[in-house]
């Protein structure tokens, strides 16, 4: 399973009444078998802010964000993704979009994976409070998220739908 790690850090920012804090987002550890580089552009991290009436998202931009995570492979390390803002509040979903991945397998060749939708909502309960920090751990699993497909002549292809598989919540 492949773990995209993304890391909510809440601090207090005294401009605001209501308050909001500094979102950080990390990456690590995606392993792909047939992989040498898995190159995927990152377009925005969304949370869903709880008892809002009709459900209100907040979207984080962290457009243009590409990252390797395959050379991450099981080296503990973990790569910044974006950084944005998050008003102080009580969130109950998670929700990243792609919208690109680039796929070298082992041999060389290269493929430009179809990306569809954004990931599965998924539910899981977190605060951001003023002065404090709120660390998000998403596990996104690449095995499911990406398919390389035989085609004729022995040519492959790709398609890419971010699954987060898990969310680990740190903090307050």
């Amino acid at each position: 399973m492949a773990i995209v790690a993304v890391a909510v850090v809440a601090g207090l920012l005294l401009s605001s009444t209501w308050g909001s804090g500094t979102v950080q987002f990390l990456v690590h550890d995606a392993p792909c078998s047939q992989c040498a580089h898995v190159w995927v552009t990152f377009t925005t991290v969304s949370v869903h802010e709880a008892g809002t009436l009709g459900g209100r998202w907040v979207e984080v931009n962290v457009s243009g964000a590409r990252l390797d995570i395959q050379a991450l492979n099981g080296s503990g390390a973990a790569k910044l993704l974006g950084i944005g803002s998050l008003p102080v509040g009580h969130y109950e979903q998670v929700q990243i979009v792609v919208s690109n991945v680039t796929v070298q397998l082992l041999d060389g060749s290269t493929l430009f994976a179809s990306v569809t939708g954004p990931s599965g909502d998924f539910n899981g309960q977190f605060d951001v409070k003023q002065g404090a920090t709120t660390i998000l751990d998403i596990d996104v699993d690449l095995a499911s998220s990406l398919h390389l497909t035989p085609g004729p002549g022995g040519s492959m292809t790709a398609s890419f739908t971010p699954d987060i598989a898990e969310v680990g919540v740190s903090g307050p």
